[in-house]
């Protein structure tokens, strides 16, 4: 099984910056992943985590096949319900796509 993944720190707040909890949140399987459903046999990439409100964690698994020539749609799953198949199964690209750097805030409008 994979390495358990470090606590993330996740910021509460509002959209003024005010910050009300900090809150620690621990996955057992990282993005990139390959996994396999314990029930179904599903196997799929781990491109989404998801952390619920009682402290469950899901995730959801791309399958790499085609079904009829057309990509299937992610599924999910209870993190208890899948094993590891393969970590680091494909490379995580972090950048978001956006800005890489800071803009300057602008005082004069």
């Amino acid at each position: 099984m994979g390495i358990m993944n470090k606590a993330r720190k996740i910021i509460l707040g509002d959209d003024m910056g005010t910050v009300d909890k900090v809150v620690d949140v621990t996955f057992k399987f990282n993005l990139g992943d390959k996994a396999k459903d314990k029930i179904t046999g599903f196997k799929g990439l781990v491109v989404r985590r998801t952390q619920w409100l009682n402290n469950c964690n899901t995730y959801g698994l791309q399958s790499i096949e085609l079904k009829d020539g057309v990509p299937q749609d992610p599924q999910s799953f209870d993190e208890p319900q899948i094993s590891l198949v393969e970590e680091k199964a494909v490379e995580v690209n972090n950048s978001t796509g956006g800005p890489n750097r800071l803009v300057s805030k602008t005082t004069n409008l």
